[in-house]
């Protein structure tokens, strides 16, 4: 495995007890990286996470937090300062997913997509961007979505949110640079438990969609945001990976 020398970076990574987030969380620990998993709901899946983690011999601990609520993670960070010590990296990953069409869309599901995805990464880049602004270093990386390109009906409040990740993105890696980078990885489908729970023809049908014609694994999508936050993507800022299956192409 190549040394992407991420060994005693302190990196915290929201939603990270499943799916996309538990990949990453993982891949840094195999790279001697500290991680602090943040999560809701079960704290059992959580500790398994923290578990693995630990076993490659670098630190991890785990943090209950809703990342839409400011106090929270205003809390959290707190926890991280003394419990892991200073943040080098933080990944953006919790999310959620619904799909409704606009006809019937509450007020109440489009607040909370709007809530967890960009009030989430607002609150946790303000939280970080005040402690590696006193350092005058760091790397955040957002998880963004190939719909905040490509947009997809009856997830208009989803698409909406991630296309304001990549613009958010855009404008605090402006404002941060030139010693803190912000960039965001931006997945086309990935097999997570979610994703998965609709069925095998679901599967068949999105990996249609996209010219490799297969999903893409959370490994994978681990693999780039890794890339960024090692010093191999130093010169990368305000830039929107896309680890999509030619879902979408840029350039």
């Amino acid at each position: 495995m190549m040394d992407l020398k991420l060994t005693g970076k302190n990196v915290l990574v929201t939603g990270s007890s499943m799916g996309i987030g538990r990949a990453i969380a993982l891949a840094f620990a195999e790279q001697g990286a500290n991680v602090l998993i943040n999560y809701v709901g079960d704290d059992h899946i959580a500790e398994t996470v923290r578990l693995q983690a630990e076993e490659n011999g670098a630190k991890a601990l785990k943090y209950n937090a809703d990342v839409s609520d400011s106090s929270q993670v205003s809390d959290m960070f707190q926890y991280m300062d003394t419990q892991l010590g200073e943040i080098d990296i933080l990944v953006n990953n919790a999310g959620i997913a619904q799909n409704a069409p606009i006809t019937e869309m509450t007020d109440e599901q489009w607040d909370k997509m709007i809530k967890v995805h960009l009030y989430g990464n607002f609150y946790n880049c303000r939280e970080a961007a005040k402690r590696m602004k006193v350092k005058n270093k760091g790397k955040i990386i957002n998880i963004s979505s190939d719909l905040g390109s490509l947009g997809c009906e009856e997830y208009t409040h989803y698409s909406a949110a991630k296309g304001g990740i990549n613009a958010f993105t855009k404008s605090l890696a402006r404002e941060l640079a030139p010693n803190i980078t912000v960039n965001a990885v931006a997945p086309g489908g990935t097999h997570t438990d979610i994703l998965l729970a609709f069925g095998d023809n679901y599967i068949e049908e999105e990996s249609a969609k996209y010219p490799l014609k297969r999903l893409a694994q959370p490994e994978e999508i681990a693999k780039s945001v890794l890339f960024l936050a090692s010093e191999n993507a130093d010169f990368y800022t305000g830039q929107i990976l896309g680890p999509n299956g030619g879902g979408v192409m840029n350039g």
